[in-house]
C-alpha cells in the first residue's frame, strides 16, 4: 500500500473511533452538549493541527464561551431595546476580541475566540432549560476534547501510525 492510501485510511479508522468514543461518552459523563467538540476540532485542524497553537486556540474557545455568558446574562437582564442591547453587546465585544487578540496573538487565537463566541452564543439561545452556568461548563469541556482529544490526540496518534514526528 503506498504512503498517501495508508495515511487516507488510518485518518479514516481514527476518525471512526476516537470522536464517536466522545460522542457515546459523553452524555453519561454529564455533557449534553458533546458534539460542539467536534466544531472545535475543526479550527484545531484549519490552523494545520499545530500542537503549538493548541494552547491558544483551546484559550479563544474559552474567551468565546465567556463571552457567550456575558452576552447571555446581559440580553436576560436588560432594560433596554433588546435589538438595540444585542447590536451594542455584539459591537463592543466584537471590537475587544480584535484589539486583544492582536496585541498578545502569542496567547490567544482570535478564530477560535470569535467561533467558540459564535457557538456558546447559539448553543445558549437553543437550550432554554439548563442552567446557564452548568451550560457554560459543558461547551468549555466539549472545546477541549475538541482541541486536545478530537484534535491533538488524533492529529499525534495518526502521525506515530505513519512513521512521522
Amino acid at each position: 500500500m503506498d504512503s498517501k492510501k495508508k495515511e487516507v485510511l488510518t485518518l479514516a479508522v481514527l476518525i471512526a473511533i476516537l470522536p464517536p468514543i466522545w460522542a457515546v461518552a459523553s452524555p453519561y459523563l454529564g455533557n449534553t452538549v458533546g458534539p460542539i467538540a467536534l466544531i472545535a476540532a475543526g479550527i484545531y485542524g484549519t490552523n494545520g493541527n499545530k500542537f503549538e497553537d493548541a494552547h491558544k486556540i483551546a484559550l479563544g474557545y474559552l474567551a468565546g464561551d465567556i463571552w457567550a455568558l456575558i452576552c447571555t446574562l446581559v440580553m436576560a437582564h436588560t432594560p433596554f431595546n433588546a435589538d438595540l442591547t444585542l447590536f451594542c453587546l455584539l459591537a463592543v465585544l466584537g471590537f475587544l476580541v480584535v484589539i486583544i487578540s492582536m496585541r498578545i496573538p502569542h496567547i490567544i487565537h482570535m478564530p477560535s475566540w470569535l467561533a467558540g463566541w459564535a457557538i456558546g452564543m447559539l448553543t445558549m439561545n437553543l437550550d432554554k432549560t439548563t442552567p446557564v452556568m452548568s451550560l457554560t461548563v459543558q461547551i468549555a469541556v466539549a472545546m477541549l476534547v475538541g482541541v486536545y482529544y478530537v484534535g491533538a490526540l488524533l492529529d499525534k496518534i495518526h502521525r506515530i501510525w505513519n512513521g512521522k514526528k
